[in-house]
């Protein structure tokens, strides 16, 4: 039995010691991320049929789900078009899709409120997969896409189309590259089956840990441009020889043939970057792009004219988005995530909703209705005041705990002490993000990891002398046994370690006794 209880107190020990970690590292951020994503041995990915899951970050906070068809649309939105309607098939990646904001404020969605306002009978249906290039939307259409009988089908565009065009694999995924010279076969069963690279095992998708150290084992294999120290993708950029060009306009020109075999009004939305719109980010990116030959407008303009040259009309919302920015001072891309927010959608839906209005396309609507210009950007478009929230509320109950507990401090100074503890502590996380956002891209993903290891060096550093102690005392209840005595010991160790290192070092301090 003594064997038996030794044995449970190594396992609980371990398993304590796991949990803590997985909780710290949720808790900085290194949560895994969700992804609706699975294997499709002719796309290289497809969403998954009938998922859900929840992105949350300091900016926004959606929940994704999907119908029986792998679309985030309603499940009534079926292959077959109900009669006397209108159905525009939106085809596109992230920005489609929408993962950034609520199904009511995709662009798909705002598309429709709007052509349904102006008394059409139009349904716009969502077909965005997050990840896409222009090659794998095109064979999409061609092959399910055409299932939806559309009778206009608008491809959706961004700049990191281009490079991706160019590519056979989008990080661990395989994906369909189509050749410069034509279009490729438009049917899917015609091209051979993608190599499937198998599930990421169960610890790296489902837990914080196991996710950190595969990247640790084997990073990402985000591609860079050589000797700049910068993603790959953004070499459209910088030259107009980039890779993936001429592959783009084979892509161009398989959704003009597949959008015309099953009858449908191909349309090309182009999205602009954010640098093309908002001074402050174009500013910003020419910093970090560090080259003069940097042009924001480069891809954009590359899209827009292979699009023309197949013969496609292409829809430009940039001086719409240029106007409702309104030099920046109205957010229509989140600040930290390079996609639109909702109030960006709505200047994109009503950009779509005035080239549908062409007499080719849709015709005049029935009754005109005037274009709302956003004077406001939504509240999910900055999360200051709910951070100023929560500083002041516990400001407020440490305050009140620390004047109750040490009533001769009195209430002002009380408060004061706590309130300063609070925004020092806050300012520096907000410094961390500002050092992390100033530099590189490259070099600013590794500032939070480099700061929770400047962090617990530190802690084992004050702790140096007294590790011994605790490891012998915690290795005494263990070599006897007494397993269900350990939670309790390891929050007495925990505090007692956290006192020391707050008494020993004032930078640590306002962190520690913050928590306290």
């Amino acid at each position: 039995m003594s064997r038996l209880n030794q044995i449970l107190a190594c396992l609980v020990s371990v398993v304590m010691l796991l949990l803590v970690v997985e909780g710290g590292l949720r808790l900085i951020g290194f949560a895994p991320r969700p992804t609706m994503n699975v294997f499709d041995a002719k796309l290289g990915w497809t969403k998954q049929p009938r998922a859900e899951i929840r992105r949350r970050t300091s900016e926004f906070d959606v929940t994704l789900a999907t119908n029986s068809r792998g679309l985030r649309e309603d499940e009534s939105v079926g292959y077959e078009k109900p009669a006397g309607v209108k159905r525009i098939l939106l085809v596109g990646d992230s920005f489609s899709l929408g993962y950034t904001v609520d199904r009511p404020d995709t662009i798909s969605a705002l598309l429709e409120k709007r052509l349904r306002a102006e008394g059409r009978n139009a349904q716009v249906v969502n077909a965005g997969t997050e990840g896409y290039s222009t090659d794998q939307e095109a064979l999409w259409l061609a092959s399910e896409g055409k299932r939806y009988s559309p009778d206009i089908a608008v491809l959706q565009m961004y700049e990191n189309d281009i490079y991706w065009n160019a590519q056979d694999h989008y990080l661990r995924y395989p994906k369909p590259k189509l050749s410069t010279a034509d279009a490729g076969p438009a049917s899917l069963a015609e091209r051979p089956d993608l190599a499937d690279p198998g599930l990421e095992p169960w610890l790296v998708r489902r837990t914080a840990l196991g996710s950190l150290l595969a990247k640790l084992v084997a990073p990402p294999q985000v591609p860079m441009l050589e000797g700049k120290g910068l993603p790959a993708e953004w070499g459209p950029r910088l030259r107009d020889d980039a890779a993936g060009f001429g592959e783009t306009a084979a892509a161009l020109r398989l959704f003009r043939d597949a959008a015309a075999s099953m009858g449908a009004t191909p349309l090309v939305l182009v999205i602009p970057d954010k640098a093309q719109i908002d001074p402050a980010a174009r500013a910003a990116m020419a910093q970090v792009m560090n080259d003069p030959a940097y042009d924001p407008s480069r891809p954009f303009r590359h899209m827009a004219d292979a699009a023309k040259a197949s013969g496609l009309t292409v829809v430009d919302p940039s001086a719409a988005l240029v106007g409702a920015s309104r030099g920046g001072s109205i957010p229509l891309y989140f600040q930290k995530d390079w996609h639109t927010n909702a109030v960006g959608n709505e200047v994109l839906a009503e950009a779509l909703a005035t080239a549908l209005a062409d007499p080719s396309l849709l015709g005049s609507p029935a009754r005109m209705v005037a274009a709302e210009v956003p004077v406001a950007p939504p509240a999910t478009t900055s999360s200051l005041p709910r951070i100023l929230a929560t500083a002041v509320a516990i400001a407020l109950v440490l305050g009140t705990l620390y004047w109750r507990r040490f009533p001769a401090e009195g209430a002002l100074r009380s408060y004061g002490l706590v309130a300063a503890l609070v925004a020092f502590v806050g300012g520096m996380f907000a410094l961390m993000g500002w050092v992390a956002g100033s530099l590189p891209h490259w070099l600013g993903q590794w500032v939070s990891p480099l700061v929770v290891v400047a962090v617990l060096g530190s802690v084992i550093w004050y702790l140096r002398k007294r590790i011994s102690v605790m490891a012998e005392l915690f290795g005494a209840f263990v070599r006897r046994g007494q397993w269900y005595m350990l939670p309790v010991l390891t929050g007495l160790l925990t505090i007692g370690a956290l006192l020391v290192v707050a008494a020993s070092s004032p930078w640590l301090a306002p962190f520690i006794y913050t928590l306290f």
